[in-house]
């Protein structure tokens, strides 16, 4: 009897404490421009499903709301997984199988993780913002610990994404260390997405001052299951610790990417041989191997990229003279290719 008493007790205390946990998520929705801000939220769609017009209209607009947006997109990514939400959602998936139906029916409904849809929608818009989004970094930090891993993926993007100067070479050094973690983390989660992985790695280029910690989660990303995070990790380890890639093996693990049937991929792997033209006896054969590859992006980014090997000139030109009969744009290149380093060889013997 005592134990049916103590249950009942439980589950009250439940429900209360879930009825009290619902009144506290309920936040205030401050108007903006003459509108609830959730509204504004809500109709904001993810970057890269929006026809390229429409995206770039999406832009604008928030640029033009200026500094006083960029607040309003902060505020939803930190109502979108407060603490408190987690833990209720916790509690509530622990607790509901034991509780009766019509009282599970009365506690408020935690729905799926929060973070998807709207708010990774948001920090994707944060993300194409550029520099006039920096003020929301603080709250978008909090999301790179979400159990989403969309939302996650997002926020690295956020901090590290590709291009020259990310924010995480702009940020006070004491803020970027404290991310370090999450970023290793996401590049070491088997069961995360390759593209929170292979994000993640590229992030970990902005940390050569970190050479100890991070060249060695690179070195194991190295043998990724998937080519993009391999071939990431490639590029990252050259900006982290360009003295590791002959023992770490790069070259060898990025012809194995040249090799991949995705030639979104494999276009990249010729241009970093090209660019770093290391270990010419494994890349030269490579990149001439490649040049009857069926992509042409693939073929015509090999003729550019062997063109960067001038002292195999010899061994070089006749395959680019070949390349250069095919049919499609590729062709094209490898004429252009072959041309420029007879030229520059021609150049070199004069000048003896």
């Amino acid at each position: 009897m005592k134990s049916k008493v103590l249950i009942l007790l439980i589950v009250v205390l439940v429900a209360l404490l879930g009825g009290l946990t619902w009144l506290m998520l309920a936040a205030r929705d401050p108007l903006f421009h003459g509108k609830p801000e959730s509204e504004w939220i809500k109709g904001i769609a993810y970057g890269v499903s929006l026809p390229e017009h429409e995206s770039q209209a999406q832009i604008k607009r928030w640029r033009d709301f200026g500094a006083d947006g960029v607040r309003v997109l902060a505020r939803a990514v930190e109502k979108a997984d407060q603490p408190i939400r987690r833990t209720y959602r916790k509690i509530h998936r622990r607790v509901s199988p034991w509780l009766p139906v019509f009282l599970v029916r009365l506690l408020p409904d935690p729905g799926s993780v929060v973070t998807g849809g709207p708010p990774m929608a948001v920090i994707d818009l944060l993300s194409r913002l550029g520099e006039e989004a920096e003020a929301a970094a603080p709250a978008v930090a909090r999301t790179l610990k979400s159990e989403d891993a969309g939302v996650r993926n997002s926020a690295v993007i956020f901090f590290g994404g590709e291009g020259e100067n990310p924010l995480l070479n702009r940020m006070d050094p004491k803020a970027k260390r404290k991310l370090l973690p999450d970023f290793i983390r996401a590049v070491e989660d088997g069961r995360a997405s390759w593209s929170l992985r292979n994000n993640a790695a590229i992030a970990l280029r902005c940390y050569p001052e970190q050479r100890e910690v991070v060249a060695p989660v690179l070195v194991k990303a190295l043998q990724d299951s998937s080519p993009w995070v391999r071939q990431s990790a490639a590029e990252a380890l050259n900006r982290v610790a360009p003295d590791l890639i002959r023992s770490a093996g790069v070259v060898p693990i990025v012809i194995g990417v040249l090799k991949d049937p995705d030639d979104q991929i494999a276009w990249r792997a010729a241009l970093w041989l090209g660019e770093m033209r290391t270990e010419p006896a494994l890349a030269v054969p490579a990149l001439v191997e490649s040049l009857e590859s069926p992509s042409s992006l693939v073929a015509a980014t090999a003729a550019q990229a062997l063109t960067r090997y001038k002292e195999q000139a010899d061994q070089i030109i006749p395959a680019l003279e070949k390349a250069a009969q095919r049919k499609d744009t590729a062709g094209g290149w490898a004429k252009s290719a072959a041309k420029q380093l007879e030229s520059e060889t021609a150049a070199k013997q004069g000048v003896k």
